[in-house]
């Protein structure tokens, strides 16, 4: 399949925005990003702030419910995730059904099972129906909204065991969310770093105002279609190698590298026509380096500093950046590491195997889709866009018998 890159195309109708680069669909106040200057906010705070001294559960608070929560504020939602994070049966049995399936594709069908079986969903959906969208259907989505964010885990986390022989671990409603994570996977107790280090992964991926999936899970959304089935949508978005997968993409590559010693060679090669792409450099949005990626190199190098540096990752990665950042190739591009340069790495040090990326990518993102569907709801319209059609018009019907 042929890229296409411009950003703007004449048609016979006018200029199309190609791949809707830049057109505002709706008002937000959940995330901002200044991609000059390389700055995320998400509701006001920047990331960098959060990072330090939140939790997922604390972020996943504000994306949803505009503010800051109180610590008692914290303590009830952080218990209502826990205790939403079980499966329905059925939705177990898809699992199992799916356990050699791409888990992206087994996620779409356990969501979509999910939302067959909740009372709550289907209330709603029979409310939106009829038109009916007020204080007490907003309750019944917001609920809806935190099972998603405590079952999307969950999902992940089982179909990882069904996909390798083993029972699934039940969750724990006294572990913070990205340690319950953990505890599903591997069936253990987590090492306090590893905690950190997913929980800081959840807390830079939760949202990135309105990309791919975001859209996605909203065109479904503003159908009135169920949250369910729009968190499904959003999934298949992320599931395309140019949203979520590049992270995979980062490690396969530095993988193959080897030695940092040729990293020099590597990235030179990406400067020439046709040369490969340099994974994890460059971003739709940022034209500064990436804040996510400081954030998660920092981690990185904890990490390593306490475990070794398995397979050379942090010193490939290191090597390459130093040459991304003195060429003036890159540097008159406004190309800088992304997110995905670093993170990639972290997921990789904590054991999670690649095909996971994506899916752990969901696990994040989850709070962010369901938040801007809500707020989308508050003054829904239907997407309706429109194509300029250069075909002819009028052609002559030949029935089938008199056709050459």
């Amino acid at each position: 399949m042929q890229r296409a890159s411009k950003r703007k195309m004449s048609s016979p109708c006018g200029e199309i925005a190609h791949g809707l680069e830049d057109v505002l669909i709706k008002t937000t106040s959940i995330s901002d990003i200044d991609g000059e200057r390389g700055i995320l906010w998400y509701r006001g705070y920047r990331i960098e702030d959060l990072a330090r001294n939140s939790t997922y559960e604390e972020v996943a608070y504000l994306l949803l419910y505009g503010k800051l929560p109180t610590r008692g504020e914290l303590d009830e939602f952080t218990s209502r995730l826990a205790k939403n994070r079980d499966l329905n049966p059925a939705t177990v049995e898809v699992l199992k059904n799916l356990a050699y399936a791409h888990p992206m594709f087994a996620a779409e069908a356990a969501i979509a099972t999910e939302g067959a079986f909740d009372d709550d969903n289907r209330k709603l959906s029979e409310s939106l129906r009829t038109g009916k969208y007020g204080d007490e259907e907003k309750a019944l989505a917001y609920r809806i909204a935190e099972k998603l964010v405590a079952k999307m885990a969950t999902i992940v986390a089982y179909h990882y065991r069904l996909s390798r022989g083993l029972e699934p671990v039940r969750p724990r409603e006294d572990l913070p969310h990205a340690a319950n994570f953990l505890y599903l996977m591997f069936g253990k107790m987590p090492e306090r770093l590893a905690v950190r280090g997913l929980d800081l992964y959840l807390i830079l991926h939760a949202d990135h105002e309105v990309p791919a999936s975001t859209l996605a899970a909203q065109v479904v959304a503003s159908t009135l279609s169920d949250l369910y089935s729009s968190i499904a949508a959003a999934v298949a978005a992320l599931k395309g190698p140019l949203h979520g997968g590049a992270n995979e993409a980062v490690v396969r590559t530095y993988l193959e590298i080897g030695d940092p010693s040729r990293a020099k060679s590597i990235v030179e090669a990406a400067t020439k026509p046709g040369g490969p792409k340099l994974m994890g450099v460059g971003h739709r949005v940022y034209k500064a380096y990436d804040p996510r990626a400081r954030i998660l190199k920092d981690f990185a190098r904890d990490y390593m500093t306490k475990y070794g540096d398995r397979d050379n990752l942090f010193a490939i990665a290191v090597a390459i950046e130093q040459e991304v950042l003195s060429l003036p190739y890159f540097r008159q591009r406004r190309l800088y590491p992304n997110v995905d340069f670093w993170s990639g790495i972290v997921l990789y040090y904590l054991g999670i195997p690649y095909e996971y990326y994506t899916p752990l990518f969901a696990v994040s993102r989850v709070v962010g889709w369901v938040a801007h569907i809500l707020e989308y709801w508050d003054n829904n319209r239907i997407f309706r866009p429109r194509a300029c059609y250069v075909g002819p018009h009028d052609l002559k019907y030949v029935p089938i018998n008199e056709r050459a």
